[in-house]
């Protein structure tokens, strides 16, 4: 006959039923107003006496994380006394705008006044630097990437001893998904995207008589119509933030370039007839329009500016971006973006990421599953522009809150179009060094043949700072 279970036994099932109902409570599995099960039903789920779950539900109790209903039962109150916890969340300013970051985070602060946000800024030389080594240093629980700085983590060595591996949110665009992935695993979970388009005045094609862009259009349609918008008017026709690692490569992806490598894994350029032709076309695109809008446009925001000032009829944007123009006292939509060779626009997303060291895990998933939360991305998809990741949500119809482009809804028509610069064999870093190369080309101080050689060489000697 056996004998009685050690009371070490008992002692175990009862602070995993108190940590398993505690951690529910405080990443808000279990919501302020529901019901726990019954102490029977706890009972038989843990191998504990009634006697047992009342002591765990009593230290519950005192802590200020449930309370008794009397001939009803046991209901949720929130964290109360729970240790307050710090989190260190690492985001991307511009989220401010582009998504109601700050609003958002005072919502999650009030559901969960036991977790203290301390909110960080990434700046571009935070993802310059070895991220193994900055992850330690600043102990960032959560983070923002995109794609470009996600990829400065794979190139740190194994993504996997540095961010978390993340249960995918049910429901986001399966096509979000597969960037932020490796080996089977998902490190970034997709928080909202946009695909790269193009935005009009309709006041001013209406001025000159012309039809509004569609599916259908090529570059030669958009430099033909520029210059029709920008004569006898002081204002650009076409507006593009030509340098911008979001904008340049679209004409890779349109001219379906893919990159080789050598034994060496460098890239090889000769014979890429469809990366000349791209090259060509970047310079092309801009004869007979303003020359000085290059020197005019020092970053993407340029374009917005200058658009909302109405000295730009065109501009090649994204949803993001589309944020700037909320409060436009104009008429403007949105259309495809205009192709070259074959119909295509970059992708650009952004995800949470979850510092793998962290020793506020449970924290940091709870800020996550916030941020993916129906409630959330509801509130993103109301109150801006942007795109949130989870498809019902963003396709949500409803009452709107702000004044929106007729065609909104455009990107899901042309998400077959949606490509990612890592579809061309290729990294940001080789990239950006091209985009350092061709500056001089685009401003028309080298010719191509002098430029192509010269990134051909730094490509060789891994010339990639």
């Amino acid at each position: 006959m056996m004998g009685k279970p050690r009371r070490s036994t008992f002692r175990t099932r009862l602070e995993e039923m108190i940590a398993s109902l505690r951690h529910n409570i405080v990443t808000g599995k279990l919501q302020p107003g529901e019901y726990l099960p019954s102490e029977l039903i706890l009972a038989e789920q843990y191998s504990l006496s009634k006697n047992s779950i009342r002591k765990g539900l009593n230290q519950l109790l005192a802590q200020e994380m449930i309370e008794k209903v009397p001939r009803v039962g046991t209901r949720v109150v929130g964290a109360g006394l729970c240790e307050k916890q710090t989190l260190k969340f690492g985001y991307y300013p511009t989220l401010t705008m582009e998504a109601n970051l700050l609003q958002l985070v005072d919502t999650f602060k009030k559901k969960n006044p036991h977790i203290e946000l301390q909110m960080i800024p990434l700046s571009s030389s935070f993802f310059s630097q070895n991220m193994q080594e900055v992850m330690e240093r600043d102990a960032l629980d959560v983070l923002t990437l995109n794609l470009q700085n996600y990829e400065a983590f794979t190139d740190a060595g194994a993504v996997e001893d540095i961010l978390e591996p993340l249960q995918p949110r049910e429901g986001v665009y399966s096509f979000l998904l597969r960037p932020f992935s490796n080996a089977g695993h998902l490190y970034v979970q997709p928080f909202t995207f946009s695909p790269i388009i193009l935005c009009y005045n309709k006041d001013h094609f209406r001025e000159v008589n012309l039809p509004e862009p569609d599916s259908s259009w090529n570059w030669n349609d958009v430099q033909r119509t520029a210059l029709a918008l920008s004569q006898k008017h002081e204002r650009f026709g076409l507006f593009f933030h030509l340098q911008s690692i979001n904008r340049w490569p679209l004409f890779l992806l349109q001219n379906k370039v893919v990159f080789e490598r050598d034994e060496q894994g460098k890239l090889i350029l000769d014979d890429n007839e469809p990366f000349r032709e791209s090259m060509r076309l970047s310079l092309q695109l801009f004869k007979g329009l303003n020359p000085e809008s290059s020197y005019l446009s020092e970053q993407d925001s340029d374009c917005e500016m200058y658009f909302m000032q109405q000295k730009a009829s065109m501009i090649v944007t994204s949803y993001y971006s589309l944020n700037h123009l909320r409060k436009a006292g104009f008429d403007y939509d949105i259309a495809p973006l205009p192709y070259s060779e074959e119909a295509r626009t970059q992708l650009v997303m952004i995800g949470l990421a979850l510092n793998k060291n962290s020793n506020r895990k449970q924290a940091a998933q709870a800020l996550i599953n916030f941020l993916l939360s129906d409630e959330t991305q509801l509130q993103i998809r109301r109150h801006t522009l942007s795109l949130p990741s989870v498809k019902a949500i963003a396709e949500w119809s409803g009452q709107e809150e702000i004044s929106r482009p007729s065609r909104f809804m455009m990107y899901r028509d042309i998400i077959p179009t949606f490509r990612l610069y890592s579809d061309m064999n290729v990294t940001f870093r080789e990239l950006e060094t091209m985009r350092r190369i061709f500056k001089l080309y685009w401003a028309k101080l080298d010719d191509f043949e002098t430029v192509f050689q010269r990134l051909k060489e730094a490509l060789q000697q891994d010339e990639l700072g």
